[in-house]
C-alpha cells in the first residue's frame, strides 16, 4: 500500500514538474517574442537611417527624397509607407511610386516618371502630355511627338479631352507607330470626340479612347482598302467613310 502511495506521489511530483517546465518555456517564448517586438517596433536598432531612390532620370534623387520626407531615426516597422508614397506622387514628374522597407534600416523608393507621348500649346507654352492626359512639363520648342489640340475652354471637358487623346496616341505609339507617323495632329472637344488629322488631309474620327485596339484594327483595314477623306471608327462594329 505504501509503495502505491509512493508511486502516486512521485507521479504527482513529476506532473507538477512537467507543468512548471511548460509554463517556464511559455514564459521564455513570450519574453523572447516581446523583446523581439520591442526591438522591431521601438528600438533604434532597426530604425530608418537611409533612403534609396531608383527609377529617376529627369528628377534628381534629392528631389524625391525631399518630397518623401522620410522621418529618419524612426523604427522602420512604424513608418507610414502609404503616406510617403502620397508625398512622392505630388511631384509633377512622377507617374507612380512604390515605397518598401529594406531591413535593417533602408527605405527604398521606386519611382516611375511620366513620359510625354504628345505635346500641346497652352497659354504660350509647349507642354508635354503623358498617356493619362497629364500636362506635366514644358519644352523650349515642339518635340518630336504628336501634336494635340483641345477645342474647348471648359476645364472638365479639357481634362477629359487630354485623357482621351493621351490614351489614343499612347495606343498608336505602342501598336501602330507607322500610322502614328501619318498623324499631323489630334484634336478633341470632349472625351468622346477624339479626331486624328492625317498629313495627307484625311481625318479619322476615333470617338472615345474605349476599345482602341479594335478601332485600330478597323481603321488599318479601311485606310488600306477604301479611298475616302473622312473615316469614322467611333463605333468600330459599324464604321463609316465619306468621300
Amino acid at each position: 500500500m505504501s509503495d502505491t502511495r509512493g508511486l502516486f506521489g512521485r507521479s504527482r511530483r513529476q506532473a507538477r514538474l512537467h507543468r512548471a517546465v511548460r509554463v517556464l518555456i511559455v514564459l521564455v517564448v513570450l519574453l523572447v517574442l516581446g523583446a523581439g517586438a520591442w526591438v522591431v517596433a521601438f528600438s533604434s536598432l532597426l530604425a530608418a537611417d537611409e533612403v534609396e531612390v531608383t527609377g529617376t532620370e529627369q528628377l534628381s534623387e534629392a528631389e524625391v527624397e525631399a518630397a518623401a520626407d522620410v522621418p529618419l531615426g524612426r523604427p522602420l516597422a512604424r513608418l507610414d509607407l502609404d503616406a510617403i508614397e502620397e508625398r512622392v506622387r505630388t511631384l509633377t514628374m512622377v507617374e507612380s511610386a512604390e515605397v518598401s522597407r529594406s531591413w535593417p534600416g533602408t527605405v527604398t523608393i521606386r519611382v516611375t516618371e511620366r513620359t510625354a507621348v504628345a505635346w500641346i500649346e497652352a497659354q504660350g507654352e509647349i507642354r508635354g502630355v503623358d498617356r493619362f492626359g497629364a500636362d506635366f512639363r514644358s519644352f523650349d520648342e515642339p518635340p518630336q511627338l504628336t501634336e494635340i489640340r483641345i477645342e474647348t475652354n471648359d476645364p472638365r471637358d479639357r481634362q477629359q479631352s487630354l485623357e482621351g487623346l493621351g490614351s489614343v496616341v499612347s495606343t498608336l505609339r505602342e501598336k501602330a507607330p507607322d500610322l502614328l507617323a501619318q498623324v499631323a495632329y489630334g484634336e478633341a472637344e470632349s472625351q468622346d470626340s477624339v479626331t486624328l488629322h492625317l498629313l495627307d488631309g484625311r481625318s479619322v474620327r476615333w470617338g472615345s479612347s474605349e476599345d482602341s485596339e479594335r478601332k485600330l484594327e478597323v481603321i488599318t483595314a479601311l485606310l488600306a482598302s477604301v479611298q475616302a477623306t473622312e473615316y469614322d471608327v467611333s463605333a468600330p462594329e459599324q464604321p463609316t467613310t465619306r468621300e
